[in-house]
C-alpha cells in the first residue's frame, strides 16, 4: 500500500495501532492477552496470571482512544493528513504495576489480589522486545492524543461492561 500510495495509485493511510487494553472478551493465545486479562478477569471475579515482571513498562491505548484515531485516519482531509502514508497512534506508556495499581484504587485490594504474578520467560522475552515509548507526533498533529491514564482506562471499561 505504501509503495502505490506513493506512486499515487491508489490512496493509502495505514495506521500502527497500539495494544489495546482493557479489551473485552475472551482470553486469546497472544503474547499481549494479559494485559487485558490482569484487569478484565479480576473484575469478573476470577483470577489472571501476569506472566512479566510488575517493572514491565508497556505502550497501549483503550478501545475508545483506538476508535477515536480509526475515525480521524478516515475522516481527515488529505491536506492534514499530509504526504505520510503511515502514523503511529499515541500511546500510553505503563508499567504492569502501575495497571495493578489503579484496579486496586478502582476494585479494592481483593480484587488486585486476583492477579497471580507469574513469570514467564517467553512472554517476558516477546513483550519487553516491544517499544514501550512511541513517537505519535503526526497522530498528535490530527489531534490524537493517548489516554491520560491507565485508571481512566479501567474506569471506561467499568462502565462501558456493566451495562
Amino acid at each position: 500500500m505504501a509503495d502505490y500510495g506513493r506512486k499515487g495509485f491508489i490512496r493509502a493511510r495505514n495506521v500502527r495501532l497500539m495494544t489495546v487494553s482493557v479489551r473485552p472478551g475472551q482470553p486469546n493465545g497472544a503474547a499481549s492477552s494479559f494485559l487485558s486479562g490482569m484487569i478484565r478477569e479480576p473484575l469478573a471475579g476470577a483470577r489472571a496470571a501476569c506472566p512479566v515482571p510488575k517493572e514491565t513498562a508497556v505502550a497501549l491505548a483503550s478501545p475508545t482512544r483506538t476508535i477515536e484515531g480509526l475515525i480521524r485516519a478516515v475522516e481527515a482531509s488529505d491536506a492534514d493528513w499530509g504526504a505520510r502514508t503511515a502514523i503511529n497512534f499515541p500511546a500510553l506508556t505503563v508499567t504492569v504495576a502501575a495497571m495493578a495499581g489503579a484496579l486496586e484504587k478502582l476494585a479494592g485490594e481483593a480484587t488486585a489480589d486476583l492477579i497471580d504474578w507469574v513469570p514467564n520467560a517467553a512472554i517476558t522475552h516477546i513483550v519487553t522486545s516491544w517499544p514501550s515509548k512511541i513517537d505519535a507526533g503526526c497522530a498528535h498533529a490530527l489531534g490524537l492524543l493517548p489516554d491520560p491514564d491507565f485508571e481512566s482506562i479501567v474506569a471506561d471499561y467499568v462502565r462501558e461492561n456493566s451495562r
